[in-house]
């Protein structure tokens, strides 16, 4: 595997003069204590593990003579935001040509950071949970206009979850699969917060231990009122992705990670622990996953009166957002899922159709605190996946900055691949 040293020089510069940053825009996370994959069940990458190196003689094993231009982007872009582990994946004509580590994966920067670094994927969970329900839809398990919910309207609906401390919303009873998926199940977010964030406001008051988990959760948001008729309105929510995940559940009888490897990774070819789990604490992640770079601390919802924790080890609840923000991956798994299946739009998770015009676009992007992720599809054959252990205090996402660079040295055809 080829390892990607930043220069020692442009390090102790960047480090002795600059801050370390924390993320701000809250994207928190949310229980799910009730359908974990064992922690002892994940596959040990251990065996990838390289001894600690000297930064000052860190090899650079250096990409491909045409791709080095890659190398030089995500070197520059690293050092100029101050990121310390990152990865980039490249997919072209359906042949990956492209798979590189940058940085780091410990805070002492002695491990260099290699194209296997498993990181958080945040929000581009999305479009996995995506495309099992498409699946279950294919399947005949699921219909599109199913409803979501059964609130004790005529013809039910598909979760019989007894609304806390009883019904917010009588619209809730109108909630379908279809909204869920496109975000117009009538949460926004923008106007009340995220639900799904707030474990310890909800367990205090259902008189329950936090974090509450999943279940519950859903049960205490079925008794908030609505912000927008479902259907008329698309207003980003976790809180739809949430409820996709109980769904695939009750639909499957099995796990959400039985049920997304069993439906959507294995037809792909990827086998078990290619995508993983998230996991709150750092003892219980993946050897392969960096820390994640936050400086902020926050209230640990396992024990909201103890002491405080960073925020990305246990500011939220991370197992719980595994259908809508939980998953961990390297980047390369990511493109075989780019390849077949589209990753954002109203039709996300279907099927691509390899009839994309040239100019054709698409992506999703993900962030918590001390994470990036970028999923991008393009008309042209490339797709691409970025994964930083950072996101900016402020201003324009890591993932619109390095897209916007990415795409215009893609377009400006003077790549050479490979």
């Amino acid at each position: 595997m080829q390892v990607v040293s930043l220069s020692l020089r442009r390090w102790t510069l960047l480090l002795t003069s600059l801050l370390v940053a924390s993320a701000c825009s809250d994207e928190p996370n949310q229980p799910l204590a009730d359908a974990l994959t064992p922690v002892d069940a994940r596959p040990d990458a251990r065996s990838d593990a390289r001894p600690a190196a000297d930064v000052s003689t860190l090899p650079d094993a250096g990409a491909p003579a045409q791709l080095k231009v890659l190398d030089d982007l995500m070197n520059a872009f690293m050092l100029d935001n101050g990121i310390k582990a990152g990865a980039l994946a490249v997919m072209r004509n359906g042949v990956v040509v492209y798979d590189r580590g940058f940085g780091w994966t410990d805070e002492k920067l002695s491990s260099p950071a290699t194209s296997n670094v498993m990181m958080r994927l945040a929000s581009v969970s999305k479009p996995l949970t995506a495309a099992v329900i498409r699946s279950l839809i294919t399947g005949g398990k699921l219909g599109l206009d199913d409803h979501a919910f059964d609130v004790g309207q005529k013809g039910g609906g598909l979760l019989k979850l007894k609304p806390f401390p009883s019904l917010g919303d009588a619209r809730l009873a109108d909630v379908t699969v279809r909204h869920l998926l496109q975000h117009r199940g009538g949460w926004d977010r923008d106007v009340v917060g995220d639900l799904t964030y707030r474990e310890v406001k909800i367990a205090q008051a259902m008189g329950l231990s936090s974090p509450p988990g999943r279940a519950q959760t859903v049960r205490y948001i079925l008794g908030q009122p609505l912000q927008h008729k479902p259907g008329a309105k698309a207003a980003y929510a976790n809180i739809g992705y949430l409820v996709l995940g109980l769904i695939i559940e009750q639909a499957t009888g099995s796990v959400y990670m039985t049920a997304l490897q069993q439906r959507v990774l294995g037809p792909l070819g990827l086998a078990k622990g290619a995508v993983l789990q998230g996991r709150t604490f750092p003892k219980d992640r993946s050897p392969r996953e960096p820390w994640y770079d936050y400086a902020g601390l926050a209230t640990n919802v396992f024990d909201p009166t103890g002491p405080k924790v960073r925020r990305p080890d246990g500011g939220w609840h991370h197992e719980a957002r595994v259908a809508n923000g939980g998953l961990v991956s390297s980047a390369r798994p990511l493109l075989s899922y780019l390849q077949t299946h589209l990753v954002s739009g109203d039709d996300i998770g279907a099927k691509r159709t390899g009839k994309e015009g040239k100019t054709w676009r698409r992506n999703h992007t993900g962030s918590l605190a001390g994470t990036t992720a970028l999923a991008r599809q393009r008309g042209d054959g490339i797709n691409y996946v970025v994964l930083f252990n950072k996101r900016p205090k402020s201003g324009a996402s890591y993932s619109s900055q390095i897209r916007a660079k990415l795409d215009k040295l893609l377009d400006s055809g003077t790549v050479i691949w490979p």
